[in-house]
This record gives structure tokens, sequence and C-alpha cells, in this order.
């Protein structure tokens, strides 16, 4: 088998779907089918994320050593920490929301105030 095929196996075996798990690695959807197909390798960094995210060994993700069914010593901790990322990726998500939206509001303004200053003196 190869790594795209283990990555495919270890992400279905944990019931995630191809946008699920590039939502998690903060890769593309192409990126996680260029993985799976072998038109491209992860990087090491990745390669070590993909072993957290799904469950398996960076081991036997790299050289399809030992089982896919090899768990980390705490199912329930590694299950914690994806739900604290998948908070901070919702927490990300609404700080770029608001990011947007106060520079808008800055926009705004500077445009407001520009307006004013090219206006002419008021003669009393």
């Amino acid at each position: 088998m190869t790594l795209g095929g283990r990555i495919t196996l270890a992400r279905e075996n944990y019931n995630l779907t191809e946008q699920q798990l590039s939502g998690r690695l903060g890769v593309m959807v192409k990126t996680v089918r260029n993985w799976e197909s072998d038109r491209s390798e992860p990087r090491g960094n990745k390669l070590a994320m993909l072993s957290g995210v799904l469950g398996v060994s960076l081991g036997w993700l790299v050289t399809g050593e030992n089982t896919v069914e090899e768990a980390p010593e705490s199912v329930e901790e590694t299950k914690t920490l994806q739900m604290k990322v998948g908070q901070l990726f919702a927490l990300h998500e609404q700080s770029a929301a608001l990011i947007q939206e106060i520079q808008s509001d800055v926009e705004n303004l500077q445009e407001q105030f520009e307006r004013v200053e090219s206006m002419p003196p008021d003669e009393n």
C-alpha cells in the first residue's frame, strides 16, 4: 500500500471526510486529494499532523509497518485535543470576520474625515 492509500485508509477509519481532514490540517481539499492519490506527498510537519489527527503512528503512516488500529495512549485525550483544535478554527474564523468588519469601519471613518477636511471653512 502506498502513502496515499494509508492516508485514505486512516482517514476513512477515523470517519473523516477529505474536507474535514483538510480543515483540521489547514490545507486545501485538493491537497488532501493529491496526497491520497499519490500525486504529491505531505511535508514532514504535515505528516506529523496527519499522524496525530488520524490517530496512527508516524511510522505506520510513512512505512506501512505496524497496524492502522494502533492508537495513541489516550484516545480520549486525542479527542479532547481535536475538539480544542475545532474550537480554535472557529475562533480563527470569528476573529477574521471581526478584523474585516473593523477594517471596513476604519475605512468608512477615514472617508468621513477626508470629506470634512475638504469642505470649505464656515464663514461666521
